[in-house]
């Protein structure tokens, strides 16, 4: 019997993907049980069942509409510089990624960080949803931009090493945010202080970038457990 679409139907179903995401996201997915995400969310405890198959079910959807969410905000940040010459367009990569992670967010997203984040410690079977609808797609647009500013190959392991390194450095930003504003007192991530970020990120990263493609010879070991790439 299928799920009949209702408004009733929609707004329980948004109950146990809100109620399940936070409780997820607190405790993990096998320290979560699916009465007590019923009775959070006012539902009858069979309702898991009913939506979603099975407790992996629910968690999945809930991971695989992050990922699809991730995903988005990647192709907005590779989209914002379009027209511009490969240098400009990872400029522009960096300082909109950058903002998308460091500008205030609504307070409820603060549960989706903190579930991919767990879900990346204490995987699942849902993390191949992160990879592919998350991470994938982007990574690959990614790398074919730095490719082209190295005037190299996308498949060339050197590419997916600095993709990767800019990537991890941006993020370092974000998990790093709550230590720097001790750190600093008064630091206040305006959105004139994420360019200034930005703006730095992406000098380190395009002269880093760019000694790698005048650099002699390569690290064989690195390039070698690359190569299945």
């Amino acid at each position: 019997m299928g799920v009949t679409d209702t408004p009733i139907d929609n707004e329980a179903r948004s109950r146990l993907l809100k109620v399940a995401g936070r409780f997820f996201a607190e405790r993990g997915f096998n320290h979560v049980s699916v009465r007590e995400i019923c009775a959070e969310a006012g539902t009858n405890v069979a309702s898991v069942n009913y939506y979603f198959r099975d407790k992996l079910g629910l968690y999945r959807e809930i991971i695989g509409s992050i990922a699809e969410g991730m995903d988005r905000g990647k192709v907005a940040a590779l989209e914002a510089g379009a027209g511009q010459p490969p240098e400009e367009q990872l400029r522009a990569y960096i300082r909109c990624f950058l903002h998308q992670l460091l500008d205030p967010n609504p307070q409820e997203e603060g549960w989706m960080e903190k579930l991919i984040g767990r879900e990346m410690t204490e995987p699942t079977p849902a993390l191949d949803l992160i990879i592919e609808k998350g991470i994938k797609p982007t990574t690959d647009r990614l790398c074919k931009l730095i490719g082209e500013v190295l005037g190299i190959p996308a498949e060339d392991w050197r590419v997916l090493m600095c993709a990767g390194t800019i990537q991890g450095l941006c993020i370092w930003y974000r998990s790093s945010r709550t230590v720097a504003e001790r750190l600093v007192p008064g630091l206040r991530y305006t959105p004139e202080v994420v360019d200034g970020i930005a703006d730095f990120v992406a000098e380190f990263s395009l002269a880093g970038v760019r000694a790698v493609a005048a650099a002699k010879g390569a690290n064989h070991q690195v390039q070698g457990s690359l190569a299945t790439k």
